[in-house]
């Protein structure tokens, strides 16, 4: 298995005297696909959702997503019709790994259509 992916985040939060941090750098993960999908797509406010084309991979593996919107929210539903996983605020980000159940996720936009900027790997 090769380690091809790298990881690096910190999420961070200081008000009030309170201060939290945890943040991980150069983390290596492996991945045994070769594949990934990544590009911006206009998510509508269609009932049900708007399938993010990843029928390209084998499976699903690491996720990147960015709402690029600066009003409106968006959700990462398991499927179309499906269940609702992640609510991004306007210009939230996501680092996540899909579960191996998740096979063809999709995007649903409140109010207006939004912008989201995605990268998915294979597993």
């Amino acid at each position: 298995m090769a380690t091809p992916i790298q990881v690096t985040a910190i999420l961070g939060y200081s008000a009030s005297g309170i201060n939290a941090q945890l943040q991980t750098a150069g983390l290596a993960v492996s991945m045994t696909g070769s594949k990934y999908v990544e590009g911006v797509m206009s998510v509508p406010t269609t009932a049900g959702g708007t399938a993010i084309p990843v029928s390209a991979l084998a499976n699903l593996g690491y996720a990147m997503l960015v709402n690029m919107d600066p009003t409106n929210y968006v959700q990462l539903l398991s499927a179309a019709s499906g269940t609702v996983l992640i609510k991004l605020l306007p210009g939230d980000v996501a680092l996540f790994r899909f579960d191996g159940g998740i096979t063809a996720p999709a995007l649903l936009a409140h109010s207006s259509a939004v912008a989201v900027q995605y990268l998915i790997l294979e597993n």
